[in-house]
C-alpha cells in the first residue's frame, strides 16, 4: 500500500476506535515503543498509559473526525471533541512506523470553543474552574480533601508529592497540587468562577477556609477572596 494511504487509513481507524470507544482496536494501532505527548497539558504516555487515558476520562464525551492529511510515514488528524459543557478541536500529529502503527504522537487542543449553554463562540465559565494553579502544601492528601470538599475538584495523582488539578471540562489539568513546594501566601491571585457565589462560600466556609475579604460588589459582578488552610489565597467571582 502506498505510504500515504496507509497514514490515512491508520489515522482513520485510530479516530474510529477513539469515536467508537474500541480499547483493543486502539492499542491494536500503537507501535510497542509508541510515545504521546499532549502539548496542552504536558502529560506524556506510553502504548498502555495511552489507552487508560481515554478509556478512563471521566464524563460524557464524543469524537468526530474532520479531516486526515498524510505525507509518507507522517499524518495529521484533526478532530472535533464535544462533552456536556463545551467543544474543542484538536490536531493529532503522528508518526507511523514500518509495519503502519503509531509510533510517535503529539496532540494539540484549543481552548472551548462552545459555551455550557451551546452558544457557538461563546466564552464559558466553568463552575470553579482554573486556567492553570500551582499551589504548594504542606500535606497532599489534606490538601485534596479540602479541596474536594470546597470546590468539587477532581485530581490526577502524579507520586506521593504531586497531583493534578483535572480541569473542570473533564479534559486536561488547569494546575497541581505540588507538596515539594512550600506554601506561598501572598502569591499571584487566581480567579475562579462560580455559578452560585455565596453557596461556594459556604462550601470554603464549611471546608475549613478562611474569607479575607468579601463577598463585595465590583463593576460587572461579585467577589470574594479566601485562604485555604495552608495559607494559599484565592478569589471567587460572578457576574450580575
Amino acid at each position: 500500500m502506498d505510504a500515504d494511504l496507509r497514514a490515512v487509513e491508520t489515522l482513520t481507524r485510530f479516530s474510529d476506535a477513539l469515536e467508537t470507544r474500541d480499547w483493543e482496536g486502539l492499542a491494536a494501532l500503537l507501535a510497542p515503543g509508541f510515545n504521546a505527548h499532549l502539548l496542552h497539558t504536558g502529560e506524556t504516555f506510553d502504548r498502555d498509559g495511552f489507552v487508560a487515558f481515554n478509556r478512563d476520562y471521566p464524563g460524557d464525551w464524543s469524537l468526530t473526525r474532520e479531516d486526515v492529511v498524510a505525507a509518507g510515514s507522517r499524518g495529521v488528524l484533526r478532530s472535533r471533541v464535544r462533552d456536556d459543557r463545551a467543544t474543542y478541536h484538536a490536531a493529532s500529529f503522528a508518526t507511523l512506523d514500518h509495519d503502519g502503527r503509531i509510533l510517535d504522537l503529539v496532540e494539540v487542543w484549543t481552548d472551548a470553543v462552545t459555551g455550557a449553554a451551546g452558544d457557538a463562540g461563546a466564552e464559558p465559565h466553568l463552575h470553579h474552574g482554573v486556567d492553570y494553579l500551582e499551589l504548594g502544601v504542606t500535606d497532599l492528601g489534606a490538601a485534596q480533601a479540602f479541596y474536594a470538599a470546597a470546590l468539587g475538584w477532581a485530581f490526577v495523582p502524579y507520586g506521593p508529592t504531586y497531583a493534578g488539578i483535572r480541569a473542570v471540562s473533564g479534559r486536561g489539568e488547569r494546575g497541581g497540587l505540588n507538596a515539594a513546594a512550600s506554601p506561598s501566601p501572598g502569591g499571584p491571585l487566581v480567579l475562579l468562577w462560580s455559578d452560585d457565589l455565596d453557596a461556594t462560600l459556604d462550601a470554603v466556609v464549611a471546608a475549613g477556609g478562611a474569607v479575607i475579604e468579601g463577598p463585595e460588589d465590583f463593576p460587572g459582578g461579585r467577589r470574594f477572596r479566601f485562604a485555604d488552610p495552608d495559607g494559599n489565597e484565592l478569589g471567587v467571582w460572578t457576574s450580575t
